[in-house]
């Protein structure tokens, strides 16, 4: 899951803050700020784009409900993604949110035993608090769900196998330009972040090229890709994924 930055309210030509009558008004301007993306499991839709209340707006009875138009609360989801999450209370504590959180270090994206597959799980080495609570947003929005009805519809396990394809046919790419003497490093970078731009499923892409800098620069600029949060790769150590929150002692991803 990408980690996320929209960035504050939009404003008008005079600087005020914008305000719409239908939470629906945001989509074109989240689209602008964070792309085309589901912000949970990050497949790329071209239709169909939900606008998501980060806290719902009709939650269970004795929950206080998010605020209905507030663009702080609000991102956009895929329909498989905005169902399973519901009108289910969550908070920072209880979930790895996007905004919230470097939402790519707690996860891995791994075949199923459906080579067709590929599910969400929970990252190895988190300790038990961590691996808790990536199992509980796991749950919330059944990123681990294959779909095997006859009249299937949610897809996100075989479009997250289509991705694992494009990543490796990016590193064959890459591989090979390694090895011709007219290789220029800054435009292959650039062709496999627009790759990574229309595959979507950004951390297989971040895991792929983990060591590669100049590629991970790319992957992480907004300029090609939108609304990632920058301050959670480290630009002074090749642009890894870093904790966002390094002061919380008890869960600083």
């Amino acid at each position: 899951m990408r980690p996320l930055n929209k960035g504050n309210t939009p404003t008008d030509a005079a600087g005020n803050a914008i305000v719409v009558s239908a939470y629906r008004d945001w989509r074109s301007r989240l689209i602008n700020r964070i792309g085309y993306y589901c912000v949970y499991c990050n497949q790329p839709l071209s239709h169909s784009l939900q606008v998501e209340h980060v806290i719902p707006k009709n939650p269970p009875k004795g929950v206080s409900p998010g605020p209905a138009l507030d663009w702080d609360n609000m991102l956009l989801a895929c329909g498989p993604c905005n169902n399973a999450k519901d009108n289910t209370p969550i908070d920072a504590n209880t979930y790895y949110l996007p905004e919230e959180h470097n939402t790519h270090l707690p996860f891995s994206i791994v075949l199923n035993a459906n080579p067709d597959h590929a599910i969400v799980i929970e990252r190895p080495g988190l300790n038990a608090n961590q691996h808790h609570k990536a199992h509980d947003t796991i749950e919330l929005l059944a990123l681990d769900n294959i779909d095997e009805r006859p009249a299937i519809v949610d897809i996100r396990s075989i479009k997250r196998k289509a991705a694992i394809l494009s990543v490796k046919s990016a590193r064959q790419v890459y591989d090979m330009a390694l090895a011709s003497t007219t290789y220029n490093a800054n435009v292959v970078a650039i062709d496999i972040a627009r790759r990574a731009a229309d595959s979507g499923f950004f951390s297989l892409w971040y895991e792929e090229f983990f060591n590669e800098p100049l590629i991970m620069e790319k992957l992480t600029d907004n300029s090609i890709i939108k609304g990632t949060a920058t301050n959670c790769f480290d630009s002074n150590m090749g642009y890894i994924p870093i904790p966002r929150n390094p002061l919380n002692p008890s869960d600083p991803i």
